[in-house]
């Protein structure tokens, strides 16, 4: 049986960053475990929510409940309790990475490197895992990220139906009735992934179609469970349009990635003590570009505007 269900989460409430529009600078309000300014820690409140998440998706009330591994790293994290010897299989994946916008004059930040995680970490990065799309350094509009992320998801997907398919022949005794995958993410990608799965695009980006509250989990269970082969995600594609080298599936006007996806679960919070917390939507293009050129100081004693700050949600 293929994968038929997705559970996408927002990761908790976490400290601030902020980017100067003026330089293009990225600033982290306090020093972030990798040192990359975007990727700062979770506060008290945040934590408490990853625990209550998990504390969910752990529960014997959690129906259809997430493979062994996830239910392990899980448990793990929470310290609930401790497992040895389990291959947690936790995968980073650039391609379902935060959007910045568009910028023409700077560079957006990249993920660390498993060599920076993998010590934060240890045993719960898979090393041997290669990310298959990565985003633009300059940055994406609001339609390129959603290409990109509709591209990414594809390409999981068919690898996940491939592997559950050797997996169930070389092991039938082993073979279950559900399969799913959990998928941790910022707010903009979340919200393009239910678009991408549904393929349900609104003609507003900022329509307020799924929501993503920090730790809220949203349910998609797949329509059509017969895999779709990389050779008929080829024919299906838009045009000779690429994102990495991979050609951006054909998933709008309801036709979803993977066959096509439904949600049953739209960002339920009742799990969490303080309920729905820091919903997000689109509020049009983040286009750096039609901000002012980087002003550079002509003679001593003249000031940049540094002032000019925006703050990320």
């Amino acid at each position: 049986m293929p994968l038929d269900t997705i559970y996408l989460t927002r990761h908790g409430l976490r400290l601030n960053w902020s980017i100067d529009l003026s330089t293009g600078t990225y600033h982290a309000n306090y020093p972030t475990p990798t040192g990359i300014p975007v990727d700062p820690t979770l506060t008290g409140p945040g934590v408490k929510q990853s625990h209550e998440l998990a504390a969910h998706v752990s529960s014997a009330e959690f129906k259809p409940k997430p493979c062994r591994p996830t239910v392990e790293l899980l448990r793990e994290l929470q310290g609930r309790e401790k497992k040895e010897n389990v291959d947690l299989n936790v995968r980073v994946e650039n391609g379902l990475g935060e959007w910045f916008g568009s910028s023409s004059f700077f560079t957006h930040p990249s993920p660390a490197s498993f060599d920076v995680l993998d010590p934060l970490f240890p045993a719960l990065i898979s090393p041997s895992y290669t990310a298959h799309v990565y985003p633009s350094p300059s940055g994406e509009t609001i339609a390129q990220l959603h290409d990109r992320v509709a591209t990414t998801l594809e390409v999981i997907i068919a690898d996940v139906d491939d592997e559950i398919h050797e997996y169930e022949r070389t092991h039938p005794e082993a073979a279950r009735e559900s399969y799913s995958l959990i998928i941790c993410a910022h707010a903009a990608p979340l919200i393009a992934m239910g678009r991408a799965l549904t393929g349900q695009m609104p003609d507003d980006s900022s329509t307020k179609d799924f929501k993503v509250f920090t730790a809220g989990l949203s349910t998609f269970r797949r329509r059509n469970q017969r895999p779709v082969s990389s050779q008929e995600n080829e024919t299906h594609g838009e045009g000779s349009q690429m994102v990495s080298g991979k050609r951006i599936p054909s998933w709008r006007s309801g036709r979803g990635v993977g066959g096509g996806w439904d949600c049953i679960v739209n960002g339920e919070c009742g799990f969490l003590s303080n309920g729905a917390e820091r919903g997000w939507h689109f509020h049009g293009e983040e286009d750096f570009n039609s901000m002012p050129a980087p002003v550079v100081a002509a003679e001593a004693g003249s000031k940049e505007d540094s002032s000019r700050t925006t703050t990320k949600l």
